[in-house]
């Protein structure tokens, strides 16, 4: 058996390191051409996406020798591990080097990019250049490592690893089914929606949250409103308290959350698989969207980002709708970002200073303020026709919330195809 095959998904990393794999085999093979192994490898990831998983596949179908460094002495002691390491690798070539958690390997603090553990790095490397030896690092943070360490001639190779999406999520959420007893009322179609984007350890979490859930109330088959509650409690912190908030309260948090996903389905039938109402700890306005497609254009994120401020303001004219804060936020400088860094409202706005000019002037700090506020007021206003033009969806939406509290993928799709959806012109 392939050891990648313990792994779901990734197929296309998988293939990346199988092929490194195949060079350690057929050596001779590669060398006839004139190729040469590459000197490293970096699995650069968020946490729980199975880095540590792909490189101890990757050693062991390499059936080399292995000698693994993470951060877990003092300082001079693990410099003299890093060292170590990479001596007995060299003494036992052909064989492999094993940074774990590499980002961890100095300081948390970021300005401390360039220290000795990082040095003892780059010096190991550099000694073990044509020794027949491979490095093989994760990490969770690029930015906190020097860029004359993750440089081509040291690692050849950086593997960007995302949260499983699509068939790749449901393969895995098929294999961590397969131990429990489900029951009848669990729509697969449903779940998969509502754990998009989630990693592999999220995923094996809250399926097994579910799984204690329902033993603890004496179930006897895992219901789907105990893996709709684990979602709720353990990815958005969610809880109980809406009886603690007035009719008015709910019915505010509703039409907020409505507005980001009559914007968002507008746009885009078929992109949020989850949405509720029950408060949160990520939100001061108590309720969320999941969203369980990714829209590439700017523009739109932008939109649906503003549309809970825009929609409660529909409603609640009288006063300035709160609790949109970091919405705005994340509106703002994403607005600011396309302006200084893409040029989406001309040259004239772009911030091209660099570590020779640091300084971005004030006068170009101004202009670009007053473009991205005049840029906000026109998303707005387009936001708003996109609501008002779905007025109808979006009071559906809303009521339900109120009724349901929390909408499944399939409860949208069902209220969407009841109305007639205008889309927007941007």
């Amino acid at each position: 058996m392939n050891a990648f095959e313990r792994v779901i998904g990734y197929e296309t990393i998988k293939n990346e390191l199988m092929q490194i794999c195949d060079m350690v085999h057929n050596k001779e093979r590669y060398e006839a051409l004139g190729a040469k192994m590459p000197s490293g490898v970096i699995l650069h990831g968020e946490p729980g996406l199975g880095k540590t998983l792909l490189a101890k596949c990757f050693i062991e179908e390499s059936g080399l020798n292995a000698y693994t460094v993470r951060n877990n002495k003092s300082s001079d002691d693990f410099i003299n591990e890093i060292t170590s390491a990479f001596e007995q690798a060299k003494k036992n070539a052909p064989a492999i080097v094993f940074l774990d958690d590499m980002d961890k390997f100095a300081n948390e603090d970021d300005s401390l990019c360039d220290a000795k553990e990082y040095v003892a790095v780059q010096a190991g490397i550099d000694d073990v250049k044509d020794c027949n030896v491979f490095v093989i690092a994760t990490t969770n943070n690029m930015y906190k490592l020097p860029d004359s360490l993750i440089r081509l001639g040291r690692f050849d190779k950086i593997i960007v690893i995302k949260s499983p999406t699509g068939n790749d999520a449901q393969k895995i959420i098929e294999h961590y089914l397969k131990s429990k007893k489900l029951a009848d009322d669990v729509d697969f179609n449903d779940l998969c929606k509502m754990m998009s984007f989630h990693s592999c350890a999220d995923l094996e979490t809250l399926i097994n949250e579910a799984a204690i859930t329902a033993a603890y109330n004496h179930k006897n088959s895992i219901e789907m409103q105990d893996l709709i509650d684990a979602v709720l409690k353990v990815q958005y912190k969610s809880s109980d308290n809406l009886m603690q908030k007035s009719d008015e309260e709910i019915r505010r948090i509703a039409i907020h959350e409505a507005g980001h996903l009559v914007v968002s389905e507008s746009i885009m039938p078929g992109s949020i698989g989850l949405t509720s109402v029950k408060t949160t700890g990520r939100s001061t306005t108590g309720g969320f969207i999941h969203r369980c497609k990714e829209f590439k254009r700017r523009p739109h994120n932008i939109m649906v980002l503003l549309a809970g401020k825009v929609a409660v303001e529909l409603y609640f004219s009288e006063s300035c709708a709160s609790g949109c804060h970091s919405d705005l936020r994340q509106a703002y400088n994403l607005l600011r970002d396309g302006i200084s860094e893409n040029g989406t409202n001309g040259i004239a706005m772009l911030d091209v200073s660099n570590h020779r000019f640091p300084e971005t002037s004030e006068s170009l700090n101004a202009r670009n303020e007053a473009v991205v506020h005049a840029e906000l007021e026109r998303y707005i206003f387009e936001t708003r026709n996109i609501l008002l033009k779905n007025i109808e969806f979006l009071e559906k939406v809303a009521n339900a919330l109120i009724e349901k509290e929390t909408l499944l993928f399939s409860d949208i799709k069902s209220i969407r195809d009841s109305v007639n959806i205008t889309t927007s012109a941007i």
